[in-house]
Formats: structure tokens, sequence, C-alpha cells
């Protein structure tokens, strides 16, 4: 085994990780589901497959991060950096992104039903084929690239009433 793969597909439910440094580590496959990582530098890590539901990311720093197919449902990344970041069908109903910034990321076939995004920063991002039902936008700033990639048309109405162009 890689010594880069010693986090892959490991049961981490309820392991502390106020000591561990997950730059760049590879958790792909890994159940993470309620972990506390808010505040962390995490940046460049692969969390493909994840079970990250209900896990708390609060102001973490998810730069260049691969969710590609996690599960974040329920998950808190209220004022997350998350910029350059892979959520290719990940599934983030229910999530909180309120306060988060969205920049240059992948979010094509997510579902972000019932996901918060409140007062977060969208620029320069892809929903192509995201599932956005009932999805919060309040106060939301976002982009016309971004805007322009949502296809579902009762999503784009609900990000243009809620949201602020900028």
């Amino acid at each position: 085994m890689d010594a880069s793969d010693v986090f892959k597909k490991r049961n981490f439910k309820n392991v502390n990780f106020e000591y561990e440094n997950l730059i760049g580590k590879n958790l792909s496959d890994a159940f993470l589901s309620g972990v506390n990582l808010s505040g962390f530098d995490i940046h460049s890590a692969n969390f493909s497959g994840a079970d990250l539901s209900n896990a708390k990311l609060r102001g973490g720093i998810l730069f260049h991060v691969n969710f590609r197919g996690a599960d974040l449902r329920g998950a808190d990344l209220t004022e997350a950096k998350i910029w350059d970041a892979d959520m290719y069908g990940a599934d983030i109903r229910g999530a909180d992104l309120r306060g988060a910034d969205l920049f240059n990321t992948n979010m094509k076939s997510s579902n972000l039903s019932n996901a918060d995004l409140s007062g977060a920063y969208l620029k320069n991002n892809d929903f192509t084929g995201a599932i956005m039902e009932n999805t919060k936008f309040s106060n939301t700033k976002y982009d016309k690239k971004t805007i322009g990639t949502i296809s579902d048309s009762n999503s784009k109405l609900r990000l243009k009433d809620q949201g602020i162009l900028w």
C-alpha cells in the first residue's frame, strides 16, 4: 500500500482529527460521517466516494479538494472556502453552505436539494445537471457564468429572485 493511501477506505467515525494534517491525503471511500473538521485546511485532499454525511467542515479551507460522488448530506460547510474543487455527482442534500465561498467549482450532476446557500458567494461555478429542488438562495451573490449553468428554470428563477448578481 502506498503511504499516501493510509486513510483510504477507512472507518473514521468518532475519530478526533485535532492533531492530524489532512493536506493532500487520500480519504477516498472513507467513512467520515459526523466527523468534525471545522476550520481545517485540507486542500488537495481526495474525498471521492467518501461518506461525509453530517460532517462539520465549517470554515474549512477546501482548495483543490476532490468530493466527486461523495455523500455530504446534512454537512455543515458554513463559511467554508471551496475553490477549484470537484463536487461532480456529490450528494449535498440538506447541507448548510451559508456564507460559503464557492469559486471555480465543478458542481455538475450534484444534488443540492434542500441545501442552504444563503449568503454564499458563487463565482465561476458549473451547476450543469445539478438538482436544486428547494435550495435556499437568500442574499446569495452569483455571477452570470454560474447562473448560466443552472438548467432547472425554477432554481434559476429562485436564485434571481432571492440572490444578488455581482
